[in-house]
């Protein structure tokens, strides 16, 4: 969403609840609104203040109100789902993880964390432990995820003790096998 619409959004706020900004700068209100909502689609902002607006409400939304709302309309999405987008972007994750990292889905990219990890992985051995490994946790984890309301992202991306000692080895042969298919220059 960029200022123009944004001012639109305060404009329909300001509207519905008179008293909006009387104790704010409504330029600073809007640069608010405009940066916590950058990257989100101005339609999905728009529905979301609507839906605060036909609710009984006695004061003007916060950012973080009309955020729950969109948060509640987006859908659960499964592990299984959430796998198969993973194994989408490592098909061409070698090469372009950035551009392959901003088409997953937020639970998703929060998961993964970087383009780094979709990279790394792209690199494995499919057949291999690292790989199976993650892809167990990613099962295991994303469902539990999935189930709770508001789940906590960085708290998923931690590894399990158990498989820490295995995967920085395997991080470590990674790396070896990066240093070995280095071009000359």
């Amino acid at each position: 969403m960029n200022k123009l619409e944004t001012g639109r959004i305060m404009k329909m706020i300001k509207a519905a609840y008179p008293n909006f900004d009387t104790n704010g700068d409504a330029k600073d209100i809007t640069a608010l609104w405009a940066w916590r909502f950058k990257d989100v689609d101005f339609k999905t902002v728009l529905e979301a203040v609507g839906d605060y607006i036909d609710g009984d409400h006695a004061f003007a939304p916060t950012v973080g109100e009309i955020k729950t709302i969109i948060k509640g309309k987006q859908p659960k999405l499964s592990a299984i789902d959430g796998w198969h987008e993973i194994e989408r972007a490592l098909r061409d994750s070698l090469t372009n993880a950035e551009k392959e990292f901003r088409k997953l889905s937020p639970p998703v990219k929060a998961y993964v964390k970087d383009p780094q990890t979709l990279r790394t992985l792209a690199g494995c051995d499919m057949s291999g432990r690292y790989f199976a490994d993650y892809q167990e946790r990613f099962f295991k984890l994303f469902s539990a995820m999935q189930e709770d309301t508001t789940p906590d992202y960085p708290a998923l991306n931690k590894p399990e003790k158990s498989v820490i000692a295995e995967n920085s080895r395997a991080d470590r042969l990674i790396e070896g096998m990066a240093d070995h298919f280095k071009m000359p220059t």
